[in-house]
């Protein structure tokens, strides 16, 4: 029996059709993208969970050159937002399966999803059968062990973005209740550690070529000034984003 994910981002009370910028995690993604495809004619990209589509149109802009974009996402709201931009999209169960054939594309990126899903290593799965021998998988995710959430468990503090109620995203943060801008929870089922994340690649058959740590965008100012200096060390930064290649056999 397949699970059916809840649409916790067909919801205004996150605030998430706001105008943003692109976030440290989503330019390290896009650098990472540039270098792999480099020289590659008639590459073709894959966005699994690709909300209203604002990665790929940053992407293009920030590539500038023909490539086959293409977006699966569960959220049919914001597919009806993506359906606007001039790319390939289509709805999608993640826990069901990707709707694409085998060996479709040279690139896939995922950010931000994997921890919202129940079966990660079907995910995983998927994205290693879509992609063409010797392509390249980059997954963005919350580290569950950001320096900050080391602190917290050792004071009692439910860690960031690991969320135990599905009403309230203020469920056990105590102190930190003030500074939460929003207390609706977003749908984390699965928070990686670095080893946590690395292993479950490579046990889904990937050959692991990168880890970049990123920053926490919703930190208070002063905060993130700390927060920068962790990436040089990607256990312990706010996000974590790997980059793996399917092997040539």
């Amino acid at each position: 029996m397949s699970l059916a994910p809840i649409d916790y981002y067909d919801c205004d009370k996150l605030g998430l059709d706001a105008k943003r910028p692109l976030l440290q995690r989503e330019y390290k993604a896009i650098d990472g993208i540039r270098r792999y495809t480099a020289n590659q004619p008639g590459v073709s990209v894959l966005d699994v969970g690709c909300g209203d589509g604002f990665f790929l149109q940053e992407l293009d802009k920030a590539l500038g050159r023909k490539i086959d974009y293409h977006g699966v996402d569960y959220s049919e709201a914001k597919l009806r937002k993506a359906e606007k931009l001039p790319y390939k999209f289509s709805h999608c169960n993640l826990e069901v399966g990707i709707p694409y054939g085998d060996e479709s594309f040279e690139v896939v990126y995922s950010g931000e999803v994997i921890e919202h899903i129940y079966n990660p290593d079907f995910m995983l799965e998927e994205c290693r059968r879509v992609l063409k021998p010797g392509g390249v998988l980059i997954v963005s995710t919350p580290n569950l062990q950001a320096w900050y959430n080391r602190i917290f468990f050792a004071v009692g503090i439910q860690p960031l973005f690991y969320e135990v109620s599905t009403k309230s995203s203020l469920i056990g943060s105590g102190p930190l209740r003030k500074l939460k801008k929003q207390n609706v929870p977003v749908g984390h089922l699965r928070v990686f550690n670095r080893r946590g994340l690395l292993d479950l690649v490579k046990n889904e058959g990937f050959e692991v070529i990168g880890l970049e740590g990123a920053i926490y965008h919703s930190l208070p100012k002063p905060m993130q000034v700390v927060d920068k200096m962790f990436n040089a060390a990607p256990g312990m930064a706010s996000n974590l984003i790997v980059t793996a290649r399917r092997p040539l056999i």
